[in-house]
């Protein structure tokens, strides 16, 4: 199927050396194509070729050539230009179905060729398909790159683990192997229960190691352990691998973001500021009391008493004291719950990013892949319309 959208996104070079067939191809071409620059022959494909991508930045999607070209052929053409463009596809047009050529053309990494006549449609095929397995190598190389990046950020913010589907460890980041106390790598090979604090194994770790078995995607606290038994918490995503050949589970990747630190500082100043709370309370009901006592036992007292006042006094600021430790461990909740939600939401959009990137780097490999068998098909029956040559006995 033609993709008409896409054949008008690409810039094409046309290098024929007949007007006749140059000017009715190239009027075709240009109908299809968003630009087509046409060349008499090698040397002006040379010169063109130049022209464009060096002093005018304009990049060209595939060239399309004949061989038999009078001052430089197609090849020697061709041998010239993948000094500059290793990568190009170069699709050739030929009435000649001699070895020497074809042998020729291969040295030259020659994409595809078809044979004269031309047939227009099998041509735009030929170099559709071929712009499509390049631009998708482009891709691929651009979601590596940003995958990446994406897990350089993360190696530098967060603890990276990957283990296989026998709970060894094939890899951790210097981030983890830090905050564990172990050298690089010297994790590496042993069991993840090493690292799992006991606390951890019947809970939260059983809970996420039945997520893995089944193919989904588990977040929660994970409570770990380092060499010198001190104890860290983790707020993880750990996210299922599987076998490309079998499609099996093979381990799973953890990504950690530090829950202590912070978040751990607040609820211990929230849980002193509770008990400063109910120290103060029982202040205040000590101070009732005494006012109570000072209403019914002191009624002759005047009414300008230092005792009752400062009693009234102390009862007021005892109250603005819990007042105020209240307004504290609201704001202190508000902002561990903004914490979490900032460590949960960071974790989804790297975690989101990376699964997206590599099932588009898969599903674009699969596509390349069914494109060359394709091409290779075509090939074959390319080469089984050839004339085979004749033997003199």
């Amino acid at each position: 199927m033609f993709n008409k959208e896409f054949l008008k996104t690409l810039t094409i070079m046309y290098v024929e050396d007949d007007e006749s067939i140059r000017i009715s191809l190239g009027n075709i071409l240009k109908k299809v194509f968003k630009e087509v620059i046409t060349c008499v022959d090698g040397k002006d494909g040379i010169s063109n070729f130049k022209l464009y991508t060096q002093d005018m930045d304009i990049e060209f999607d595939a060239i399309i050539s004949d061989i038999n070209m009078p001052n430089m052929n197609g090849l020697e053409m061709i041998k010239e230009i993948r000094e500059l463009n290793e990568d190009i596809p170069v699709v050739l047009t030929t009435a000649h179905g001699e070895a020497n050529y074809l042998m020729e053309a291969i040295k030259v990494n020659v994409s595809g060729y078809t044979l004269k006549p031309i047939d227009t449609k099998e041509l735009l095929m030929t170099v559709q398909k071929f712009c499509e397995i390049k631009k998708n190598q482009r891709v691929i190389k651009e979601k590596e790159e940003e995958l990446s990046e994406y897990m350089d950020l993360i190696n530098n913010i967060a603890t990276i683990i990957k283990v296989n589907q026998k709970d060894i460890i094939i890899h951790t980041n210097h981030f983890f192997t830090t905050i564990a106390d172990y050298e690089e790598n010297e994790l590496t090979n042993s069991n993840i229960i090493l690292a799992i604090h006991p606390d951890s194994i019947p809970t939260s770790y059983k809970e996420m190691k039945q997520s893995m078995k089944i193919g989904e995607t588990w977040t929660g606290k994970l409570k770990y352990i380092t060499q010198n038994k001190e104890v860290f918490h983790l707020r993880s995503t750990n996210i299922p691998t599987k076998n490309e050949d079998t499609g099996k589970y093979s381990g799973y990747t953890s990504i950690g973001f530090l829950a202590d630190d912070e978040e751990q500082e607040k609820k211990e100043t929230m849980t002193k500021t509770r008990q400063n709370m109910l120290g103060e309370r029982q202040k205040i009901l000590s101070l009732n009391k005494e006012v109570k006592t000072l209403k019914y036992t002191n009624k002759s007292t005047p009414k300008g008493d230092s005792s009752s006042i400062f009693v009234k006094e102390a009862l007021g600021s005892e109250r603005k004291k819990s007042s105020d430790q209240q307004k504290q461990i609201a704001h202190y909740e508000y902002e561990i719950s903004v914490l979490k939600d900032k460590l949960v939401h960071i974790a989804d959009i790297e975690i989101a990013k990376r699964q997206g990137g590599l099932r588009q780097i898969n599903a674009l490999k699969k596509e390349n892949a069914l494109l060359r068998d394709s091409l290779i098909t075509s090939e074959s029956k390319l080469n089984a319309m050839q004339p085979k040559p004749k033997y003199v006995e």
